[in-house]
């Protein structure tokens, strides 16, 4: 294999990739949100593209020039801006989507601040979950995004609930995406049924792939 295989750069993984959509947080999006939304972090737009055939307003920001140009493409309101100075009034939005950001920036608290200072419902968020790290480790295993280059901050439940409550005494964080380590090495006619265990809840795992948390304003 190829190192960019392993270590995925996600500055330019956009570019290559299409139905990157969890519709696991287009849901939590639907359940919470207002309708006139910031994608703060867009990438190359596919969750502003999906949310508007949905009905909603949504606005596109990114800092990488290539993913903005693509979202425009598609006929996207989309804008190169920085997330620590965003150029939008305050109380501008409703809501503030960042997804899979808050592990890449230098300075989480300020990103945060920003998206507070422009929305004046809730901040939706979700980051690659790093709870169970050790115990992982200890089994010669590892999150996939632990192998993603580019990745400068690393956040358990509590670290995010902390970083959080720094902000609002409103917030909710939850661990979502169950990994079902149980069919690791099972035979396809094994594997299956158990997967379908593990997603009627029948079987239960205490490792879960993301986090996402929802900030009150």
């Amino acid at each position: 294999m190829k190192r960019e295989e392993i270590f995925r750069n996600t500055e330019v993984l956009y570019l290559e990739i299409k139905g990157y959509v969890s519709y696991d947080l287009i849901k939590f999006v639907t359940e919470n949100a207002g309708k006139r939304i910031l994608d703060l972090g867009c990438a190359t737009g596919e969750y502003s593209k999906k949310l508007t055939e949905l009905g909603y307003n949504c606005v596109g920001v990114d800092i990488n020039s290539k993913y903005v140009e693509m979202a425009r493409k598609e006929g996207l309101e989309s804008y190169v801006m920085s997330a620590e100075n965003l150029n939008f009034p305050n109380d501008y939005f409703d809501s503030v989507l960042l997804f899979e950001v808050l592990e890449h920036v230098d300075d989480p608290y300020d990103v945060l601040k920003e998206a507070v200072r422009v929305t004046k419902k809730n901040i939706l968020i979700s980051v690659p979950n790093s709870t169970k790290f050790n115990e992982l480790i200890g089994q010669g295993l590892t999150y996939e995004h632990m192998l993603e280059s580019d990745h400068k901050n690393f956040f358990t439940k509590n670290e995010l609930e902390d970083l959080l409550s720094k902000i609002s005494n409103k917030f909710k964080v939850e661990e979502v995406v169950p990994l079902p380590l149980g069919v690791i090495n099972l035979p396809l006619w094994l594997k299956y049924p158990i997967l379908f265990l593990y997603k009627c809840k029948i079987i239960k795992s205490n490792i879960f792939y993301r986090l996402i948390g929802i900030v009150e304003v």
